[in-house]
């Protein structure tokens, strides 16, 4: 027999799931709530006494709830399991609950809780408030409230159930089908006997600590080798030469660059034309006089002298080329410096 106490706070998906595994695994969804609805309506001596109670205001007592279940579990002799919703609540019922489990040779299997934080659960509860018109899922304080309350109570039961080794923990975030996987594996980590794949690796969860050992000498047999492969092949990365693929990386760089560099000629034409228009007239005898001087260092003392449109001409190319040099410096120090931020991003 497979008994299982779910807990989980409001809106981890606690009912969406509890169903999923009752189909799954042939199990009797066993809520007190629904327990004490069932009694009442039927009229028996257990449902009398528990609805003169609740019209007092007070809560049900321990003892009425476990004769509920008790009848419960008479009713499904051939039950393959239960699943425990809302129930236990504290150690003293879950101390009777063990107590009833003994008397007729059972016992719980385990306490599975869906973990989800604080933050996502506030989250869902409100869209479902939205969805559904509950009050007390749209008030965030009220949805506070009801987190704390379970965590408070929930904490001594999982110590409860630690110290007998049934605590499970399983993480409630994610696809329903994907926690549904996890459920599965954390139950069937208990029902069946494992089976380690191929690689050293088990594929299911929250093993005891006898297995966890079994399963890391026989992953380190098969995964060992594998790791020191890989080290050796590092390694030789590490002492090869630079890849081709640095090299090619700095050809597309230059042939970028003088993409650029032709794409700005029209802009240089354009500055050509600004030189010129810029350039004042006073300026021209005192260039006329530096060229001259150029011309006397390295044309012979006989060579006649060079008519002003060559002079001109001259001086507008020694212009055009500080122009360009200016202008391929700057490019030059923009790819380089988006060069140096790539490196330093990756």
């Amino acid at each position: 027999m497979l008994n299982i106490v779910l807990f989980g706070p409001p809106g981890a998906g606690k009912g969406t799931q509890a169903k999923k595994l009752i189909d799954s695994y042939h199990l009797i969804h066993l809520s007190t709530g629904d327990l004490l609805r069932a009694e009442i309506a039927k009229g028996t001596s257990l449902g009398l006494q528990a609805k003169s109670i609740m019209d007092r205001g007070d809560l049900v007592s321990d003892e009425i709830v476990i004769g509920m279940i008790e009848n419960k579990l008479n009713h499904n002799p051939d039950a393959k399991g239960f699943i425990f919703d809302g129930f236990p609540r504290t150690t003293a019922q879950a101390q009777a609950l063990d107590e009833l489990l003994e008397r007729k040779n059972s016992s719980i299997n385990m306490m599975i809780a869906l973990e989800v934080d604080n933050v996502e659960l506030t989250r869902r509860l409100l869209v479902r408030g939205h969805e559904s018109g509950r009050a007390d899922d749209q008030n965030e304080d009220i949805i506070k409230n009801r987190i704390a309350e379970y965590n408070n109570k929930t904490a001594p039961l999982k110590n409860y159930y630690s110290n007998k080794g049934k605590f499970h923990s399983v993480y409630g975030i994610g696809t329903v089908e994907q926690i549904f996987e996890l459920l599965c594996a954390t139950i069937d980590n208990k029902t069946k006997v494992k089976v380690i794949e191929p690689d050293g690796i088990p594929t299911i969860a929250d093993v005891n600590l006898d297995e966890k050992k079994e399963f890391s000498k026989k992953a380190t047999e098969v995964v060992a080798p594998k790791v020191a492969e890989v080290k050796k092949v590092a390694e030789v990365k590490k002492a090869a030469p630079a890849p081709k693929k640095v090299e090619v990386k700095k050809a597309a760089l230059a042939k970028s660059a003088a993409k650029k560099v032709a794409s700005s000629a029209s802009a240089t034409k354009s500055a050509k034309k600004v030189v010129k228009k810029a350039a004042p007239k006073k300026a021209a005898p005192a260039k006329k006089v530096v060229a001259k001087k150029a011309v006397k260092k390295v044309a012979p003392k006989k060579a006649a002298k060079p008519a002003k449109k060559v002079v001109a001409k001259k001086l507008l190319n020694q212009r055009k080329r500080l122009l360009l040099k200016k202008w391929l410096r700057k490019q030059l120090k923009r790819l380089l410096l988006k060069k140096h931020l790539n490196l330093l991003k990756k």
